[in-house]
């Protein structure tokens, strides 16, 4: 038996609902724990395996700890955004049903899915640069 029109569309809009719930705990969350985590873990290594770093390296740290931060700050930043782009995603889903038409269909936009987009991959790279200066003072340290 085929789907209506209206099945289709409280399907859809129930996985949009869905899914903002299910994207909410997931990447962002993990980013969240594994920057502030190193971070962590970059206090404890000042205290207990080099208490006395390199004068040179300290920038590095600080560095280190400057884009964990900013990392963190896009995390929470695109938290917001995602769940503006869902509540968006769901107002154009209800303004297509409305038009009962498809060739109008992907008209309509949702910049805020895209900021989301571009603030995970900032989050990503800032968390991965991160690591790379932690990596760099660790090294510059523990090889000295």
């Amino acid at each position: 038996m085929a789907k209506t029109e209206y099945e289709f569309y409280r399907e859809e809009r129930k996985n949009l609902i869905d899914a903002e719930l299910e994207q909410a705990s997931s990447f962002d969350k993990y980013i969240l724990t594994l920057a502030a985590g190193t971070f962590g873990l970059s206090l404890l290594f000042i205290k207990d395996i080099v208490p006395h770093p390199e004068a040179g390296t300290i920038w590095l740290l600080v560095t280190a700890w400057a884009i964990f931060g900013a990392s963190i700050l896009s995390t929470l930043i695109s938290f917001l955004l995602s769940q503006k782009a869902y509540r968006e995603q769901r107002k154009i889903l209800d303004n297509e049903y409305a038009r009962k038409t498809k060739r109008e269909q992907g008209e309509n936009k949702n910049k805020f899915a895209t900021y989301t987009h571009c603030l995970n991959w900032a989050s990503m790279i800032l968390f991965l640069v991160g690591v790379t200066f932690l990596i760099i003072f660790s090294a510059v340290n523990l090889l000295s």
